[in-house]
């Protein structure tokens, strides 16, 4: 039996990396590999090295990503969920962006499913603050809040994107934001669907199975 550090088959990233790993195989890895990079504290150096070889046969940070999207359960949400996170690390501390948002606060200043996860001040670091919040749900492994936060955060960028459309450096919100919003809408609505199909509170290994195909983030 392949060697199993911290919920990873060492021997399943070997036989990826080498390309003999079938789909079986990688989805079962998919999911380890989404549990591991959801986590907010930094793995233990075996547990990083087999990462790093993983990331780096797929071509990076944000092919990663695309690979675990590929994958119908955890790894897709939590692929959807980081790819938010990378935007509002991205656009959030941007002095337009920020004007924006608290444009948008003055009439509502905790839009829906955002209470208690944004502060009472909006400033260069509300967003930025907003991915951390959401990387913490995940590290609590409670994926559907984390994904009902992430697409909350999804749909406040979009309703930011027009106000800043002809701003330089920012004019590109909008695509991106759209595209995460309506991925993370769908596996939420997928996970949901397992979920009720399987009667568990987990449903993760549910919508592995059950699920399939949608758009990126």
């Amino acid at each position: 039996m392949a060697a199993m550090v911290s919920g990873v088959a060492l021997g399943a990233v070997h036989e990826f990396v080498a390309g003999r790993l079938d789909d079986t195989g990688q989805a079962a890895l998919a999911d380890q590999i989404a549990a591991l990079v959801g986590q907010p504290e930094p793995p233990s150096t075996p547990i990083a090295s087999a990462l790093r070889r993983v990331m780096q046969h797929v071509g990076g940070d944000e092919a990663l990503l695309a690979w675990l999207d590929r994958f119908p359960g955890r790894p897709r949400m939590i692929a959807r969920i980081l790819g938010l996170v990378a935007l509002l690390d991205r656009f959030g501390d941007r002095l337009a962006v920020v004007v924006a948002l608290r444009d948008l606060r003055e009439r509502t200043p905790y839009p829906k499913d955002l209470a208690g996860h944004l502060p009472a001040v909006t400033d260069e670091e509300t967003l930025p603050g907003l991915g951390g919040e959401i990387k913490m749900l995940l590290g609590e492994d409670d994926l559907a809040e984390a994904g009902r936060v992430a697409l909350a955060g999804a749909g406040l960028l979009t309703k930011i994107a027009p106000r800043v459309a002809d701003v330089p450096g920012v004019e590109d919100l909008g695509p991106p934001a759209e595209r995460s919003r309506q991925g993370l809408e769908e596996a939420l609505r997928a996970l949901k669907e397992a979920r009720q199909a399987t009667g568990s509170p987990g449903g993760a290994q549910a919508a592995r199975t059950r699920t399939e195909g949608g758009a990126r983030p």
